[in-house]
C-alpha cells in the first residue's frame, strides 16, 4: 500500500497518554503508525495544540473521549510516508491540517450545513505524539505550510478559520463598531479580522491587565471587563452601542452582557462554547422590538480554512505574539499547569 516512505522511520515512538480524568499525562512508547490504506499519510509532528478543551478533558473528562488515549487534533508536521493513492503530497513537505473537513454526504452536508458535518474523523493516534497517521478526507485537505510561516503559526490555521467564519456570519464590515468579549487567542484574532474587514472601532474586553497591550497591538481598544455595561459602551460609540458583539468567552454572564450592550438592529454572535444546559434570562420583548439578531458560530464553511491559510501566507494577520509557551513532549505532565497560567495564550506541544 505504500507509495513513498522515509527509510529511517522507527518502529516505536514516544506519545503522551491520557489515562483518565485527574491523572497526569505520561510519556509512553507506542508503535509508530504506518500507511495501511492507499489514501493514508504519516506525518512527523512538529507542533501540536494544547488548548482549553484539552485542559478540561485531562482534568474532568470528555464525553467523546475514552482513556487510555493520545489527545490532540490540531497538528503541523512533515510528511514522511504516503499511500499509493496520494499524489498531492510528498515526503519532506510541511503541512497543516484541516482536522474536520466535511464528508459531503451526511444529512447536514446535504442540507448545506457542512460546518456541522456529523461524520467524526480522527488522526491516529492523537497529535501529542512523534508521528501521526491521517486518512481521507483529512489527508485530502492537508495544506503545505508556505515559507516564512512557522509551525506554531500554521498550527493556528484552524482557529483563524473558525474566527473568520464568525466574522462572515456577523456581517462585520466597513464603518462598524464591534465589541469582542474575551481577550484570549480567539478574541485577539477576532480583533484583527474585524479590522481587516474595515470596522471603524473594535473594542475588546480585558480581564487580564497584561493583555491590554496585545489588544492595542491587534488594532483594538481595550475595555475593562467590569465596564461592559450598556451605558459605558454607549458613551464609547456615540450613544448607540456596537453594531456587532462577538461573545468569545462562553459564560452566561458575558452572553447576557452581549445582549445588553448591542445597539438597536445589531447582531450578537455566540462564538464561546458554554457548559451544556447553560441558560440566561432573555428579554424577548427587547429582542423583538429592537430587532436584535442572534446567531451561533461554530466551525466553518468549506473554503474558509483555505482563506485562513492565505491570510497567514500573505502576512495579513499576526499570530506570533499569541505563541507564548512551548511544551516539550518530555514535559507534557506540566501542560495543564502551563495552559492555566495567566500569561499563557497558546501553549504549543513540540515532540
Amino acid at each position: 500500500m505504500t507509495g513513498t516512505a522515509a527509510p529511517s522511520l522507527p518502529s516505536r515512538m514516544r506519545a503522551a497518554v491520557w489515562r483518565g480524568p485527574g491523572r497526569p499525562l505520561t510519556v509512553e512508547e507506542l508503535p509508530t503508525p504506518r500507511v495501511e490504506e492507499p489514501g493514508d499519510v504519516v506525518i512527523r509532528v512538529r507542533a501540536a495544540m494544547f488548548g482549553a478543551a484539552l485542559v478540561r478533558a485531562v482534568t474532568v473528562g470528555h464525553p467523546r473521549l475514552s482513556p487510555p488515549a493520545v489527545l490532540g487534533t490540531l497538528v503541523v508536521g512533515d510528511i514522511v510516508e504516503t499511500g499509493a493513492a496520494v499524489q498531492h503530497l510528498k515526503p519532506g513537505q510541511r503541512v497543516t491540517l484541516d482536522p474536520h473537513p466535511p464528508c459531503g454526504h451526511c444529512d447536514n452536508c446535504r442540507d448545506g450545513l457542512q460546518a456541522l458535518c456529523s461524520t467524526k474523523i480522527s488522526i491516529s493516534p492523537g497529535a501529542h505524539a512523534e508521528y501521526v497517521r491521517i486518512r481521507p478526507p483529512v489527508a485530502t485537505h492537508a495544506r503545505p505550510v508556505p515559507p516564512g510561516v512557522s509551525a506554531g503559526e500554521a498550527l493556528l490555521t484552524e482557529i483563524v478559520a473558525c474566527v473568520l467564519d464568525a466574522t462572515h456570519t456577523a456581517g462585520i464590515g466597513p464603518g462598524q463598531d464591534v465589541l469582542v468579549i474575551g481577550c484570549g487567542p480567539v478574541g485577539l484574532i477576532q480583533v484583527q479580522l474585524a479590522r481587516l474587514r474595515g470596522a471603524q472601532r473594535v473594542f475588546c474586553s480585558v480581564n487580564h491587565p497584561g493583555r491590554r497591550h496585545l489588544v492595542h497591538q491587534a488594532g483594538g481598544i481595550p475595555v475593562a471587563a467590569e465596564d461592559l455595561s450598556a451605558e459605558h459602551m454607549a458613551v464609547l460609540t456615540a450613544g448607540r452601542g456596537p453594531h456587532v458583539v462577538v461573545e468569545a468567552v462562553g459564560s452566561a454572564a458575558t452572553y447576557a452582557s452581549a445582549f445588553e450592550v448591542v445597539r438597536d438592529g445589531g447582531t450578537v454572535v455566540g462564538f464561546g462554547g458554554c457548559p451544556s444546559g447553560t441558560t440566561i434570562p432573555l428579554d424577548l420583548n427587547a429582542v423583538h422590538y429592537r430587532r436584535i439578531r442572534f446567531v451561533g458560530s461554530y466551525h466553518y464553511a468549506p473554503g474558509v480554512f483555505e482563506e485562513a491559510a492565505r491570510l497567514l501566507e500573505t502576512g495579513q494577520i499576526d499570530l506570533k505574539s499569541l505563541l507564548t509557551h512551548r511544551i516539550p513532549l518530555d514535559r507534557i505532565a506540566d501542560a495543564v499547569a502551563t495552559a492555566r497560567r495567566p500569561d499563557c495564550l497558546v501553549p504549543v506541544v513540540e515532540p
